[in-house]
Formats: structure tokens, sequence, C-alpha cells
């Protein structure tokens, strides 16, 4: 038969692995294959390792099977089960929907899932997607209350504080630590000393946090706000939600948090935390200043961004002027321990500069460039397609050397993973690439961009993205700036 298959495999995690591992999947699409008069091709596997089933933009190989159904590379998709395909009922409605658009035949094998028997009102894709969805669900429920049941027990989940240690699942202080976390306190409570402060003390006496080189000043807040440190425990107060296609962490409201007093021995007394945290409900939030260039501007001597700080002057007329002037965020958090103060830099003095030059570059290249980024385009596209053939063709004389037994099954797992893991980098970049009219679309919002420019009083922030790719300071205020077109 002539039909371009393509065979998807997916496992999330070590457990996933066990009971359908990523041969046991080939395998099965294989045999499905074979027994139906198709021809064996190994090039036709595309893989999702370590990646979970419940978030579709962070899968590379089905978003390139995706597109390549859109291009008409592919005419039938199969997979051993719907719930490799996706565990999110959406996603799994979503990606039927594409592939049938464009004509591609699903099989699900263990489901016995055809879609050219079934066609396109079958519900049985539905049911079973449905099913998957609430495994998945029902899964982290349980996951969720064997935790709860941890820690009723006493037992600590989570990663280590600083302050413990860990011995037979619970926690266990940690005395050299501990003694600075009763520091940190005592600046705090008794001193009077701010996050600031108290971060650039424990700096200069050389006392090292847990993970990190140097402590900052969100450490020193968060071992301060930290209701572990006067021996309770919080279940609860994170909640995965799944927002535009991608996993983010948010903060419950107070009220469904799980409280577990006495949970552990206290660093510090608890009537102490409280007088450390009795200002919690009073404290005003902090209002950041708005930047256009958020994301762009990097230090030429840490790598961190630089951001712009509120400050304000008195004038002579007795009023008082605010304005922004601009500091490494390494340097902000942790003073001399984590950069270097460079010099003073105003936000408008460095957001007007940026727009000049880049109008200077407006004038010079006319938006002569579009031939010139397709063509880059397809160039580099030309090289990934050979490159991934090579990769797969050298994947398949690793199998037949294995077979032989000319390798052991260590070195080849271990060369396998290794040309697994350039094809996807490969893939992935063929997927960017691939979208469709990229040229154009960028040609358009680059001119967008550069209209915008001119327009004064408008938010600049989505402008200087499109045509910056960054740009680097220096601590005497030199800019080293890096353009998303070609400036030659």
């Amino acid at each position: 038969m002539n039909e371009k298959y393509a065979c998807y495999v997916r496992v999330s995690t070590d457990r996933d692995e066990q009971v359908s591992s990523v041969e046991n999947q080939i395998d099965i699409c294989r045999n499905w294959l074979e027994r139906h008069g198709y021809s064996w091709n190994g090039n036709s596997v595309y893989k999702d390792e370590g990646i979970s089933g419940t978030i579709l933009k962070d899968r590379p190989a089905i978003q390139l099977l995706l597109e390549k159904a859109k291009k008409k590379e592919i005419n039938m998709v199969l997979f051993k089960s719907i719930s490799r395909l996706a565990r999110d009922l959406k996603d799994a409605l979503e990606i039927r929907e594409i592939f049938l658009s464009r004509n591609v035949r699903i099989i699900s094998i263990e489901e016995g899932y055809d879609s050219d028997v079934a066609g396109k009102n079958d519900m049985s894709f539905e049911m079973a997607s449905m099913f998957a969805d609430h495994y998945s669900r029902m899964l982290s429920g349980s996951v969720s209350a064997a935790l709860a049941a941890k820690v009723r027990r006493g037992e600590h989940i989570g990663k280590i504080p600083f302050g413990y240690s860990r011995e037979n699942g619970k926690l266990q202080i940690k005395q050299d630590e501990a003694e600075v976390v009763t520091m940190i306190f005592d600046w705090y409570v008794n001193e009077g000393l701010g996050f600031k402060t108290i971060t650039r003390k424990l700096n200069e006496l050389n006392l090292k946090p847990k993970e990190i080189q140097k402590w900052q000043v969100t450490s020193v807040q968060t071992i301060i706000r930290n209701r572990l440190y006067c021996g309770d425990f919080v279940l609860n107060r994170y909640t995965t939600m799944k927002v535009e296609g991608k996993k983010k962490q948010i903060q419950n409201p107070e009220s469904r948090w799980i409280i577990f007093k006495e949970h552990h021995e206290p660093i510090v007394s608890r009537e102490w935390w409280e007088k450390a945290n009795s200002n919690l409900t009073k404290t005003k939030k902090k209002i950041s200043a708005w930047n256009d260039l958020r994301g762009i501007l990097k230090c030429s001597e840490c790598g961190s961004s630089i951001v712009p700080m509120l400050s304000w002057r008195l004038l002579a007329n007795g009023t008082k002027k605010d304005y922004r002037y601009m500091k490494c965020s390494k340097y902000r958090r942790m003073g001399e321990a984590g950069c270097i103060n460079h010099s003073p830099m105003l936000y408008e003095d460095v957001k007007s500069f940026l727009i000049k030059q880049l109008l200077e570059k407006s004038y010079m290249l006319q938006f002569s460039f579009e031939d010139n980024f397709q063509g880059q385009k397809n160039d580099r596209l030309s090289v990934i397609k050979k490159e991934i053939e090579d990769l797969k063709n050298k994947g398949s004389k690793l199998i037949d050397l294995h077979l032989e037994q000319i390798i052991t099954k260590e070195e080849f797992k271990q060369k396998r993973d290794e040309l697994d893991w350039k094809i996807k980098n490969l893939e992935n970049e063929q997927i960017d690439l691939s979208k469709q009219d990229y040229a154009t679309e960028k040609i358009e919002n680059i001119k967008q961009a550069f209209d915008a420019l001119s327009n004064d009083g408008q938010n600049l922030h989505h402008a200087f993205r499109t045509l910056l790719d960054r740009v680097v300071v220096h601590p005497q205020g030199e800019m080293d700036i890096y353009y998303t077109f070609n400036v030659e």
C-alpha cells in the first residue's frame, strides 16, 4: 500500500513507561500495519517522551503531525490507544477534528476505532476520550488524597525547606540552617530591618541558602511568610489549572487551605511568627513601573533583565516629580552580591534612544527584505529535513546493530536517546518555521511595528518585541542592539 502513514507514541512518566513503553507502542503499531498489508517504515514513528498528555501545546511530535496533515504529507495516523493521543477531552476532539478535516484516517488500535469505518459522527471516539480524561482527573485526585494522608501521618511532601532535613519522610531541624532562620526573624521582628537589608547582611556574612548561590529578597520574604517555620504545614495552597493550553499554578483563597498545625518541630515560636506577619493584611500592593521594554533589556554582566525602578525628587517649587531609572534586576534583589550597579539611566531616555535607532533602520531597509526572509526559511527547512532523514537512517542502522548483538542494550539505548533528542529539537524548529504565511506575516508585523513607533502615547511593547531580539546594556550605559531582521 502507498499510504503515507505515521505512528504516534507517547509516555509521560516512569510509571507510564512501565505499562506502556515506547517499544511496546511501536510493536503494537507495527503489528497492526503488517497485518493489514503495510510495509514497516521506522521513519514513520513520532514520539513525545516524558510529556504529559494533558498539555497539547507542549507536545512537539503531535504538533508536527498536525502540520504534516495540513500540508497533506500524511493520510493516516495510528496509535496504541486514545489515552496515548491525549488525556484531555477537548484536546482529543480538537486533534481528531484537524485530522479528519484534512482527510487523514485515524486508527486507535486498543479501542478498535477506525475513522474510515466509524465516520465523523461516531460516538465511540468521544466516549473513549471522555474516559481517558476522567481517568487523568481521577488519578490526580487519588494522588492528592494519598499526599494528604502522608501529611496527616506527620510526613513531609515537596521540596525540603531551608532549616530542615528529611529523615524517614519527616522534617528534622538542621541546626546550622535553623540558626540562620532564627537570625532572619530576629532582624525582622526585633531590629525592624527590611527584606533588602536582611538579604544584604546574609550575603555579606557569606551564609549560603539551600539551592541558589546567593540570598535574594524573595528568599528572605518566603522564609518570613512561611507558616512552616512555626510548625504548621499548609496543603492545597496552590492549584494547577490549564490556561490557554498550558498549565499554570495559581494560589487558592486562604479559606481553601488545609493547615496541619504542630505538624513538625518549629524553628520559631508561633507568637514570633504571628508578630512577623501581623501586618500582612495591611501591606499595600507594590505597583510596578510600566515597562514597554520588558524582557528585552539584559545586563551584560549577569544576563538578568534591566528593569525600571520608580523614584521621585522634590522640585524647587515644592512639587514632587516621579521618574523611572533602570536597574539590573539581580542587583535590585541581591545588591552587590548579585551584580554591579549600572550607571544611572532614565527609562524614557533609553526608550527614546531605541525608537530613534529603529526608525533609522526602517528608512534604510524600505521593507525590501521579504524575499530574504522566505529564502532563509526555505533554505533552513531543506537543511532540517535532510538532517532529520540522516538521523532517522542512523536510528534504523542502530536497531540492526543491536539485533545483531554488535552493540549492547545499554549502548543502543544511550545512542538512541541521543538521536531522539537531536530529532526532537530539529522537529521543534521545523514546526516553528513551517507556520503558514510565516514570511508574509512576519514582514507585515514588522511594518506595523515600525508604524507604531511613530505614534506617541501608545503601548509600544509589542512593537519592541517584534523588532528587537534583545538589547545588552553595559555598566557605563553602552548598548549592543540585536534586531529580529537583517540590518545589512
